[in-house]
């Protein structure tokens, strides 16, 4: 009898995704090999494995989406186990991850955002969904605000990502990896993306539970950016890319939510 057993990794990082720091194992007890994941993330993390099994079984349905839990060292995904003993059985696997539960990924957008900006402000969104300079086929919204403008939580959550220690700027793509961004996960599972942020100046950690309205960092001009602004986008994780969301956002008094659009300035004034 002959085993063969090897295992193939793979993470998949297009535009706006980011590989999960999630690493797949396995442990073996005579014939079975029991499949584990482990999570250092501050998010779920979904996980799609793809098996190419030889006289084995996965104890699971290998179409379903596995979720990872945060922070979690050792979950359980299933077995694979031999069929029939005196043949030759091998197995080998793939998997792909994607931020937080995709099994919520069609949570209804009917949640009222606040203005990420202070009260009293008026701000142009300069760039609106599926927006011609970086916005295409995305649902984001750059609002046009100076260095150093607060950066308020348009909706309470999780602080899950931090990143503030860039300083270059450029108006091309490539210059994308040099974003400075805080993402939230809000409790439907759905993120905000605040991007472009002023270096080093984050004002929570992440982990923190932050309430609407909290200011997290200041505004700047960081990154993928041709002059100061806040980018935001609310969005569900995809193996491919992310689903971005349109969001309603709480307008004047605060008694009316619209869908903002590009070119229009707004107030927030509550």
């Amino acid at each position: 009898m002959k085993l063969l057993s090897f295992v193939l990794f793979i993470l998949i990082a297009p535009h706006y995704i980011f590989a999960q720091n999630v690493n797949i194992f396995q442990e073996q007890n005579q014939n079975v090999y029991s499949i584990y994941g482990t999570n250092k993330e501050f998010y779920p993390v979904s996980v799609s494995l793809e098996f190419n099994l030889t006289n084995m079984k996965f104890s699971e349905d290998a179409n379903k989406i596995l979720v990872v839990p945060a922070k979690t060292d050792k979950y359980k995904f299933g077995d694979i186990s031999v069929i029939n003993k005196s043949s030759q059985y091998k197995f080998s696997y793939r998997f792909k991850t994607a931020m937080g539960d995709l099994n919520l990924a069609n949570t209804q957008q009917t949640f009222a955002y606040e203005l990420p900006f202070p009260k009293g402000k008026n701000v142009k969104v300069y760039q609106g969904y599926n927006g011609t300079f970086s916005h295409q086929d995305q649902n984001a919204l750059d609002f046009s605000m100076p260095d150093g403008t607060d950066v308020l939580a348009a909706r309470g959550g999780t602080i899950v990502q931090i990143v503030q220690n860039n300083t270059e700027a450029c108006p091309r793509e490539e210059c994308k990896k040099y974003n400075n961004y805080v993402t939230v996960m809000h409790d439907d599972g759905t993120f905000a993306y605040y991007a472009h942020i002023q270096y080093n100046s984050v004002k929570v950690k992440l982990g923190d539970k932050i309430k609407t309205g909290n200011i997290i960092a200041s505004s700047g001009n960081v990154g993928w950016t041709n002059g100061p602004h806040l980018h935001f986008v609310c969005f569900n994780g995809g193996f491919d890319k992310w689903k971005t969301l349109e969001t309603k956002f709480k307008i004047d008094k605060g008694e009316n939510a619209v869908f903002l659009k590009e070119g229009l300035t707004y107030t927030r004034g509550y």
